[in-house]
């Protein structure tokens, strides 16, 4: 099957548009359900260690340095001003403002030599997050999207969802050259914000189910009206795109997956009142629900000025509280073994903090952090040199890391996809799964 984004609407397009407007959808949802029970694999692999991926995504580039390569015997200027702490792992040291994170590295594993040579933030997200080198006549596919066509949706919930407040990584999350469908299903708004709430699992105003049901039935009629006319065979037929959209409206499962409010007010102190807090809260309530990947964007991180004040501020500090939260969290729910938690950004900074306290763009090395689905606690992959500006050992590819992600979840990262002119190309460049990562 050919995959071609072109931006033109054909007629069947055009049906199906029309008809989300009787029923009264937003076209996000409906177009993200349609295409993925046409074109889905729902099998999973006998190898997969992982149901879900919850990626905590650094947007900007976050500080080896104050985060997981402290480098306390650097020379000043260069290693951080913060100091480092031991972690409940002997040996590994990360940085101070990261003790709850210290508390859960029996269950982690850091890399950090993660290399590659794209220094622009657009070109970097991109290679991070499809694992593939950018190219001017390509937008490849994320690694989300690529899950969430293999893999499809369990239940009524969209295999992919993002958790972000504004943009998202120059739109290198998204679908590439896959139909739009394999977007994510983004939330919107601040999860930390009193008054948020998730668009399209809400009826419009004056409409309920039961007027919905009614509408249902008249697009039903159109429906089968302009089947009769349509001589292409389909996979999935229209009705069943619009029973997936009536589902997630109508699904008290689905609704409930998002009400963080039904969470107990420790719990969510536990996160940190946050948005990156809550993000990552509410990425653990969609993997309880069948989430196939979900990303929680955590931006700021592009720290050219003041460089310890972002970090303590409003970066590392609610960093730290989010990500041991949840990884206790998911364990505590025995749900761990079965999610593969991601922490990463395009690439690290600088070794040389700059004139104006800051620290510049520096893909040489950067840091991850992986923790469930088999993946080994209390590793430390890679080693840096004395300044942490180059990898001494053990350097770890983007691909390798998508390659990783595909592999826990039982995909074959050599598996082919025909790109809309026509070209095989395999779903992850030049990556092998990191042996490490179990």
């Amino acid at each position: 099957m050919s995959y071609a984004c072109s931006g033109k609407v054909s007629r069947r397009d055009a049906v199906k548009v029309g008809t989300l407007g009787i029923l009264g959808m937003h076209l996000s949802l409906s177009d993200v359900l349609a295409l993925e029970a046409q074109a889905a694999t729902t099998h999973q692999g006998n190898s997969a260690k992982a149901k879900s991926v919850i990626l905590i995504w650094l947007d900007g580039g976050p500080s080896q340095y104050d985060t997981f390569d402290p480098k306390p015997n650097a020379p000043s200027g260069v290693k951080s001003t913060f100091g480092s702490i031991p972690t409940n792992v002997t040996g590994t040291h990360i940085c101070e403002l990261m003790p709850e994170t210290a508390k859960q590295l029996h269950r982690s594993t850091i890399v950090r030599t993660v290399a590659h040579a794209e220094g622009a933030h657009e070109r970097a997200c991109h290679l991070l997050l499809t694992g593939w080198t950018p190219n001017p006549a390509m937008v490849y596919p994320s690694i989300g999207s690529v899950i969430g066509k293999e893999l499809g949706p369990v239940g009524p919930m969209p295999p992919y969802i993002t958790v972000v407040n504004g943009s998202f990584a120059f739109n290198y999350g998204n679908c590439g050259y896959l139909p739009n469908a394999f977007n994510p299903f983004s939330v919107g708004g601040d999860p930390n914000d009193a008054n948020f709430q998730v668009r399209d699992i809400s009826l419009p105003g004056g409409v309920d189910i039961a007027r919905i049901d009614r509408r249902r039935g008249l697009l039903e009629n159109i429906d089968g009206a302009f089947r009769r006319f349509d001589g292409t065979a389909e996979k999935a037929s229209r009705s069943t795109f619009y029973q997936r959209a009536y589902d997630m409206i109508s699904s008290p499962k689905a609704k409930a997956a998002f009400q963080l409010k039904d969470e107990k007010p420790d719990v969510r102190d536990k996160y940190g009142r946050t948005q990156v807090g809550q993000g990552c809260l509410l990425a653990r309530r969609l993997v309880e629900a069948g989430v196939r990947f979900v990303t929680v964007n955590h931006s700021g991180w592009d720290t050219h000025s003041d460089n310890d004040k972002a970090c303590k501020g409003w970066l590392v500090t609610p960093l730290d509280k989010a990500l041991a939260a949840l990884i206790s969290d998911l364990a505590d729910r025995g749900l761990l073994e079965s999610t593969l938690v991601v922490c990463m950004g395009e690439f690290g900074r600088s070794p040389q903090v700059n004139a104006l306290g800051g620290r510049d763009h520096w893909p040489q090395t950067g840091c991850a952090l992986f923790a469930g689905a088999g993946v080994p606690g209390g590793q430390v992959v890679g080693k840096t040199d004395e300044k942490g500006a180059e990898p001494k050992d053990r350097p770890v590819k983007p691909g390798d890391i998508a390659a990783t992600l595909f592999a826990k979840l039982g995909i074959d990262g050599s598996k082919v996809y025909e790109t809309p002119q026509g070209r095989p190309t395999r779903i992850v460049d030049d990556g092998v799964p990191v042996p490490e990562l179990g």
